[in-house]
This record gives C-alpha cells, structure tokens and sequence, in this order.
C-alpha cells in the first residue's frame, strides 16, 4: 500500500505546545505549564459548581431540602473561587515565552498571535464572569429583577469558557479523564438551564411570568 505525501507528513504541533517552542527555539516552563493546567482544571470544576448551585438557590423546590443561606453562601464562594483560579490561569502565560502574550493581550480580547479565537473566547468568558460578579454591588440600583437579566449572562460567560476549552487544546476531543470531566461538566450546566428556562407548575400557578400589572411595579 503506497501512503500519500500527505499521511506521510507529520502533523503540525499544538500552538502553544513543547514541542512547538522546542520547533521554534523557545523556552518552555514546565512548572508554568502544570499550573496552568491545574487552575484550569480547578477554575472549570469551581464554575460548574457555582452555576449549578445558582440554579438551586433560584428553585423553590429545593428550599425544602436544603438551607437558603448555605446553598447562597456556598455559590457565592464557589463563584469567587473560579474567578480567583481562572485570573492565575490566564496571569500564568505571562511567563511561558511561546504564548507571546503581554498585559495588552491578556486583557483585551482576539489581540494574541498564537491561538486568537480560543484564547479571546477564555479571555472574554472571564471577563463577562467577572462583570457579572461585579454586578452584585449595582443590585439594589437596578432592582431585582433588572440585575437578575445581568446576572443570567453567567450562563453566556460559561458557554465562552467551555468554547475556549474545547478549541485552545485537542485533549478535551479525545475519550481520557479530561474530556470526561469537561463534557460532564458541561452536561451538568447544561441540565440545570434547562431545569431553570423550564417553568413549573407551581411558578405558573403563582403566576411568576407574570401579568402586565406586576412587570410595572
């Protein structure tokens, strides 16, 4: 059987890779690398649960099994922590010299050179997570029920982030632990919006959709 030249090239390595530093001559920090993975990993896992433990605090039916104040309390710390580990995730490519990335880079997003797209969609993720964070001191200024629209934009902000994950690296496309954990946790937030877009009988028969009258008030 004759290979084609094409089968016979060797594929190209991932932007941001060793080997591509090691291709193009440039330092890699494997310390740097392994902390970026592990707040990756952390930042992700912390999301997920903060979105997750949102969707709880909104439905009446688990007030009944759990305490307002704990679930209120653990999604607010949840939420704070992702923050807190995707910030070092993204401060970490300061210091691994392939990435090329500088202060300008990481905070406006699509102005890298390596990996554009993926990397814009992590760093506009964060940020929009990072606004709607932000957002609980403009609450009692909105009212409720404006900043509840603002702060419903996590699911966006977690949509970007799950793009980023899924394009900047091809581990995630592959059947190992990785991919495991990345589609579980995205079937899990994907579940729990469903869940909260899906109205219940008991939030339809309190009229929580409501009537013209009360959208005024």
């Amino acid at each position: 059987m004759t290979m084609t030249a094409d089968a016979m090239r060797p594929s190209a390595p991932v932007p941001g890779s060793p080997l591509d530093a090691y291709l193009r001559h440039v330092t890699y920090d494997d310390g740097v690398h392994h902390l970026a993975r592990l707040t990756a990993l952390t930042a992700y896992a912390l999301t997920v649960s903060a979105v997750v433990l949102g969707v709880v605090l909104r439905m009446r039916y688990f007030h009944r099994a759990v305490n307002r104040a704990t679930v209120y309390g653990a999604h607010m710390t949840t939420a704070l922590s992702a923050l807190i580990f995707g910030a070092i995730h993204g401060l970490t490519f300061l210091y691994q010299p392939v990435w090329r990335i500088g202060a300008v880079e990481l905070a406006v997003p699509f102005t890298g050179d390596l990996q554009r797209v993926p990397v814009g969609l992590g760093i506009l993720g964060t940020e929009l997570a990072i606004a709607v964070g932000c957002s609980v001191w403009l609450q009692r200024r909105l009212g409720y029920r404006r900043w509840l629209k603002v702060h419903q934009l996590a699911y966006a902000a977690f949509g970007l982030i799950w793009l980023h994950v899924f394009t900047v690296h091809p581990e995630p496309r592959h059947l190992d632990p990785v991919a495991l954990t990345v589609a579980v946790g995205a079937g899990t937030c994907l579940l729990a919006f469903t869940i909260r877009i899906i109205p219940s009988q008991s939030r339809l028969r309190a009229g929580s959709f409501a009537r013209p009258a009360d959208a005024n008030r």
